[in-house]
């Protein structure tokens, strides 16, 4: 299965959002789980999970993983679904794996390769994980457009800003018939709170992630998972328990809206 979070806009908190509902998925759940990206530009995926000095020295020294290494696989013919993981990075043994970005410097030449081969990676990572979740880019591009079309959930990530909200009815509504949305950095105090989106723009298949300073720190000093780890117990007088709560009912919702019982699946 594959979900793909995207947004109108920039700055919203999707990757953010996708490491979190992922992170919790895998910890959670009986299910082997890929992360991966089309972002030309630097992503801040990676660095959830993995110390800048790893992707700077280690796997720059290796060739042979990566998005550019599977695509170059698949246009060759020399990939079976079961060597998919070679070419990702562990996160959680079993669990969890990383697809790597692009290393390319030139933007045209990146384009070009990954436009023709995207959706087979997709899909070929598709044959062996059980979920595929892709931080798409924001806006409307080619790329991320092939990708949108082929996935089984497209998670749309908005705020609560009205120009974001209207921006995305008025322009972007038709993108996949299954859509599932996250009201990213949430407020509750704010006056448009999840009851007055609701009711204002006919929005009723959505979920909420509050901004959480300590996730946020987590995923700039690549330990991300370990803040799950810590905190997903968190009871309702802890600091992390609105944020824990609302990212494991997100979760739960993907996992229903794409046909898996989440009852059955959990670890």
């Amino acid at each position: 299965m594959q979900i793909s979070f995207w947004s109108n806009y920039h700055q919203v908190g999707t990757t953010y959002n996708m490491a979190a509902v992922s992170i919790m998925i895998a910890l959670e759940y009986r299910m082997r789980i890929l992360l991966a990206h089309a972002h030309f530009d630097k992503s801040s995926l990676e660095h959830a999970f993995l110390e800048k000095k790893y992707i700077r020295h280690e796997l720059t020294d290796l060739s042979d993983t990566g998005i550019d290494a599977l695509s170059r696989a698949i246009k060759f013919n020399r990939l079976e679904k079961e060597d998919v993981s070679n070419y990702t990075t562990t996160v959680l043994k079993n669990r969890l794996d990383l697809l790597i970005g692009t290393r390319n410097t030139n933007r045209d030449i990146f384009i070009n390769n990954i436009k023709e081969s995207i959706n087979k990676i997709l899909q070929s990572a598709g044959g062996f994980y059980d979920l595929v979740f892709v931080d798409t880019a924001p806006g409307i591009n080619e790329i991320s457009l092939k990708i949108l079309e082929k996935s089984d959930i497209v998670v749309i990530n908005l705020t609560q800003s009205i120009h974001v909200l209207e921006d995305y009815l008025s322009n972007f509504s038709g993108l996949n018939d299954n859509l599932l949305f996250i009201l990213g950095k949430y407020d509750s105090d704010s006056k448009y709170n999840l009851k007055a989106i609701r009711k204002r723009f006919g929005i009723q298949d959505i979920y909420t992630i509050p901004y959480n300073i300590g996730f946020v720190d987590a995923c700039s000093e690549s330990s991300a998972v370990d803040f799950f780890i810590r905190n997903s117990g968190a009871g309702k007088h802890d600091i992390h328990y609105t944020f824990i709560s609302s990212v494991r009912e997100t979760a739960e919702a993907i996992l229903n809206r794409i046909g898996i019982d989440a009852m059955q699946k959990r670890a």
